[in-house]
């Protein structure tokens, strides 16, 4: 009888234990799921430029939000055009151009549609979108 007692604060012990430890593996692999239903990306090596106004110069780290995993193997593929397509692109920039959001914005556009003319594809096959993820003008 004496053992009845200490068992059952033991065995509700370990049965909640058992079913918080399954409520946290449950929450893992739920977010798991629901992370890898978001939309690739593929990250370039960071880029650092002179601007146009030769005193200045750009560093840019960006990830390329991309359609599929497919395009991810064609940016490799074709990664030195597609650098030497980006280098043009952001050499050209004035650095004042760039300081302000809408400048920012609008080379985010320039650099999805550079990259998808180079891989030969439609935004909606190819990059969709840019994320920086340094961006530094000295």
């Amino acid at each position: 009888m004496m053992l009845k007692k200490h068992l059952s604060p033991i065995l509700l012990c370990l049965a909640l234990s058992l079913q918080s430890g399954m409520a946290l593996a449950n929450s893992g692999k739920d977010a798991s799921s629901s992370a890898s239903a978001g939309a690739a990306t593929a990250k370039l090596e960071a880029f650092v430029v002179n601007l146009s106004s030769t005193e200045r110069y750009l560093q840019l780290s960006m990830a390329l939000q991309i359609a599929n995993t497919e395009v991810s193997d064609r940016i490799k593929m074709f990664m030195p055009k597609v650098r030497h397509t980006l280098i043009l692109l952001l050499s050209s920039k004035d650095g004042e151009q760039l300081q302000s959001l809408d400048g920012k914005h609008q080379l985010m556009e320039e650099i999805k549609n550079g990259v998808n003319k180079t891989l030969d594809l439609k935004e909606r096959d190819g990059v969709t979108d840019v994320f920086f993820e340094n961006f530094v003008i000295q």
